[in-house]
C-alpha cells in the first residue's frame, strides 16, 4: 500500500501549525492571529477544516475565499490570493479550492481574478510556481505562468 509523502516536521513548525489552528481559540484567537502576521503568516482559520502541513516556518498568505481539503502541504513563501487587487473582485471571483494531498511548493504563487481556481487532489505546485487556472487531479504544475509538467502516481488504497 502505497500513502503520499510527508515531509518530517520539527518543533517549529509543529507550533506554526498548532498556531495557525488556536486562531479559531475564542479571547485568545485575535492574539495568536496577531503574533502570525507579524510572523509574515497570514493564513485565515476557517479555510482548513484539518490543521495544515507546514514544514517550513516563513511567510504564507492566503487568501480569505480559500477552501483547503485535507492532508495540504504548504511550504514557505506561498501566496494564494486575487491577481488584480488593483481592481474591483469581479462578480463572478469564488475563490479557491485546494483539494486533498496537494503540495504547493516554496514560492508558489496562486492567482484567480473570476470563478474558482481549483488545485486538484494530489497535485503539486512547483517552487515558484505561478499559476493562474485550474488544474487536474495528481498532475505536476511548474513555471511562469505555470505549465502542467506532468503526472504523479496515485497512492493504491
Amino acid at each position: 500500500m502505497t500513502s503520499t509523502f510527508q515531509t518530517p516536521v520539527g518543533p517549529a513548525e509543529n507550533l506554526q501549525m498548532k498556531l495557525v489552528q488556536a486562531q479559531k481559540l475564542p479571547g485568545v484567537g485575535p492574539l495568536v492571529r496577531m503574533v502570525l502576521k507579524l510572523r509574515g503568516v497570514q493564513i485565515p482559520p476557517h479555510t482548513f477544516t484539518q490543521r495544515p502541513h507546514l514544514p517550513h516556518v516563513g511567510p504564507i498568505v492566503v487568501h480569505e475565499k480559500t477552501r483547503f481539503g485535507k492532508n495540504v502541504t504548504l511550504f514557505h513563501n506561498v501566496t494564494i490570493g486575487r491577481g488584480n487587487v488593483w481592481e474591483e473582485p469581479h462578480p463572478d471571483f469564488e475563490g479557491f479550492q485546494i483539494n486533498d494531498h496537494a503540495v504547493l511548493c516554496a514560492g508558489a504563487v496562486i492567482v484567480g481574478t473570476k470563478g474558482t481556481v481549483t488545485v486538484g487532489e494530489g497535485t503539486v505546485v512547483g517552487a515558484n510556481a505561478v499559476l493562474t487556472q485550474s488544474t487536474g487531479d495528481w498532475e505536476v504544475w511548474a513555471g511562469s505562468p505555470a505549465r502542467k509538467v506532468g503526472e504523479r502516481s496515485r497512492p493504491v488504497s
